[in-house]
């Protein structure tokens, strides 16, 4: 009978068990530290606000912190780039807004390349509303927008910023009603609205759920929403297709991106939460209560398709008007 060298049984063992593990990193499971979510505007505003609800809700699934990281500037372009260049591991995510999709037709030339990032998800739609301070004499859409003509390229608009959403919005409608303002960008929506209430801006297209709280308190007047139906929240306030433009529509919306190289498991993973987040009882009374709309769930191809839709859909009507980043 031949005997076992005992000498050599711990090497053995030790070599079962390095092949029979798996490595390290494929053990950790996602998350296992916290995320950083990347909001390309400013503290305060309505995609802030949307950002923070989600990454409150997203923190509380996966059992890690989800951090919100202000980068504002240059029409989004600032904080997007910073994402398109992080380290492709699920730690560092972009919260974008439609501006993402106009983008490509505002800037001749962007620091990233649009397949620097790819899809997860998309969050919400946002309706916009057209508001103006209560020094304006005008109390309804046509009437406001007699008063831009009698005036044209003098009356000033607040936005977010040259090419973000709220830029594009107050363009589509000015094109729209034949009429010119003067604009005065902002580094996101906050500071916009602060100079709006004050009277140092006349109007803004701005987001519904930041303009309604506002309305209500008689600090701003609303003169329409760029929905095709009114909101639940102001059922009093026309849309703009029914008071004065037949057919006009504009919409913002919000989606989660990551860097080109994310592993396939944890954009499915992020997809997964992101969705359920958006499904919850909690975010929806959330989302209620901010104006925003739901969108149906989608994979992060549809949510692929859809971005590249919207960048299709507004590129005709940012080149038409001129819209041009600095």
């Amino acid at each position: 009978m031949k005997h076992l060298n005992m000498g050599i049984l711990p090497g053995v063992f030790l070599s079962l068990m390095a092949v029979a593990a798996p490595p390290a990193t494929a053990q950790a499971a996602y998350p296992d530290r916290p995320i950083k979510m990347v909001v390309p505007f400013s503290a305060g505003g309505g995609t802030d606000a949307v950002a923070r609800a989600l990454a409150k809700t997203l923190s509380e699934r996966m059992k890690q912190p989800v951090v919100v990281d202000n980068r504002a500037g240059a029409g989004s372009t600032i904080g997007t780039d910073i994402v398109a260049h992080a380290t492709p591991d699920g730690y560092t995510v972009l919260f974008a807004s439609a501006a993402y999709s106009f983008a490509p037709a505002v800037y001749d030339k962007l620091p990233y390349r649009l397949d620097d990032l790819t899809a997860v998800a998309v969050v919400n739609s946002t309706p916009l509303m057209l508001t103006v301070n209560p020094s304006v004499p005008a109390r309804d859409a046509r009437a406001f927008i007699q008063l831009l003509k009698s005036q044209p390229g003098r009356i000033p608009y607040g936005s977010s910023g040259v090419g973000t959403t709220l830029h594009i919005a107050a363009e589509h409608f000015l094109r729209s009603a034949g009429a010119t303002a003067q604009h005065i960008p902002y580094k996101g929506e906050a500071p916009a609205m602060t100079d709006l209430l004050s009277g140092q801006v006349s109007f803004m297209v701005g987001q519904a759920s930041t303009a309604v709280p506002y309305v209500k308190a008689g600090k701003l007047i609303a003169l329409g929403v760029t929905t095709p139906r009114r909101l639940a929240s102001v059922p009093d306030v026309p849309t703009l297709a029914e008071s004065a433009l037949p057919g006009f529509s504009a919409y913002g919306w919000n989606a989660v991106l990551v860097p080109k190289g994310t592993p396939r498991a944890v954009i499915e993973r992020l997809n997964a939460e992101i969705n359920a987040a958006v499904g919850s009882p909690e975010l929806q009374k959330t989302f209620d209560d901010l104006g925003l709309d739901r969108m149906d769930q989608m994979t992060p191809e549809g949510a692929h398709a859809f971005i590249v839709s919207e960048t299709n859909k507004w590129r005709p009507v940012i080149q038409g008007a001129g819209v041009k980043g600095e």
